[in-house]
């Protein structure tokens, strides 16, 4: 390597021009990158990108003062905002990319993530909006549940066979290595997805914005699902379960519940008309029936004590809710945007409702609920009369 093109003569204090004013301690500017020394290393962080050109080449070590310090860290938003980019290389010396490393990079088509690798953090690719194709030399040891959030063009990961914690198949999508965990599909897939047979689990998250997908078959295999799994999944029609999985099961509706049938996960947003959903339902989990605008009424039961964060949120053609009385929570954002609801009455078993639970509900006229009711901020629409019993 020849260190006069990535070489300083010193460690600085260096003050952004970004009208920030931030003060950088102990950092070097070379080639439009400052690099910021990590204490008791031996080593240096990229710490910020100051250049306009569509494509960066980062270094695998710098010479600073005749010293070497080798790269191992792409640091906090160190490329946050940086539309121009379309391309970047990683050298294999990087060990973690931090929280929002490439913020709103929406240039950025494809990244290569070098075999050094240990940690991609959460958020890191956030709001990439024309990335296409991630490619994986070696596995991290970590990928941040939200690391590419908002990729919305994603189509593809892929991940070199047999190497580390995390593997990908035909499709594109992300698993572990033994290919039992389904962690990731991308947000542009389209059509129907079948999960493969001998996944296990389908992690929280898995298809959260995968706006095109429209049918997702389960397998018998499917032990676990996570939280918000299926949330943002604006076209789904068809939510499949094999009837000889153990764990979950499905209706003719295409509702995804546990195989008990007392707790509702997620349903098609594709439902019509009047929803009474079964005596036994205990729990409607998060964004269950999230942006499920075509429904009219719903009909909760005296089993269910729970209702989640944004279960009925976006439900604009929702105008009656009726409550059983067993419900005791209903949680944040739960019928967040159901504007063509005109009255509600909560039953004298809730003991809480959630920050926000009814915000949004535009023609919410008058609501009536017992006294003592735990209240969250701005719960209700600040016009609604309220009548405390």
């Amino acid at each position: 390597m020849l260190f006069d093109r990535y070489s300083a003569k010193k460690f600085d204090d260096l003050i952004l021009g970004d009208d920030s004013g931030t003060e950088m301690r102990n950092a070097a500017e070379i080639g439009k990158i400052i690099f910021q020394l990590i204490e008791d290393t031996g080593s240096v962080r990229v710490a910020k990108y100051v250049g306009a050109k569509s494509s960066c080449s980062i270094p695998n070590e710098i010479s600073v003062a005749k010293k070497k310090y080798a790269v191992k860290e792409v640091g906090l938003k160190a490329f946050s905002g940086c539309s121009s980019l379309n391309s970047v290389s990683l050298p294999d010396s990087v060990e973690t990319i931090e929280n929002l490393a490439f913020e709103g990079c929406s240039g950025l088509e494809a990244i290569e993530i070098p075999k050094g690798i240990r940690n991609i953090r959460g958020e890191a690719f956030r709001g990439c909006s024309r990335l296409e194709r991630v490619t994986m030399k070696d596995s991290p040891e970590v990928i941040g549940r939200y690391a590419f959030e908002g990729c919305v063009r994603l189509r593809e990961f892929s991940v070199e066979k047999g190497k580390g914690k995390y593997g990908s198949d035909s499709t594109g999508m992300l698993y572990d290595s033994d290919m039992g965990r389904l962690f990731r599909v991308p947000y542009a897939t389209e059509g129907g997805v079948n999960v493969p047979p001998g996944v296990r689990e389908i992690s929280g998250g898995a298809f959260s914005g995968c706006a095109s997908v429209t049918a997702i078959k389960i397998p018998s295999s499917v032990e676990k699902i996570g939280d918000r799994a299926f949330s943002g999944c604006l076209r789904l029609a068809l939510l499949y379960v094999d009837p000889l999985n153990a764990h979950y099961r499905s209706d003719l509706q295409g509702i995804l519940y546990d195989s008990d049938v007392t707790e509702v996960f997620k349903a098609p947003n594709s439902i019509v008309g009047a929803l009474e959903i079964p005596a036994t339902v205990r729990t409607v989990h998060m964004n269950a029936f999230e942006g499920c605008t075509k429904l009219v009424s719903v009909s909760i039961p005296y089993a269910t004590s729970s209702i989640e964060d944004s279960a009925f949120e976006g439900c604009s053609g929702i105008r009656v809710v009726s409550f059983g009385n067993g419900i005791k929570s209903i949680g944040d954002n739960a019928f967040k945007g159901c504007s063509a609801l005109t009255t509600v009455e909560i039953p004298e078993s809730v003991e809480e409702i959630g920050k926000g639970a009814f915000s949004g509900c535009s023609r919410l006229s008058s609501v009536s609920m017992p006294f003592g009711v735990s209240v969250g901020e701005e719960a209700f629409p600040a016009n609604v009369e309220m009548t405390l019993i």
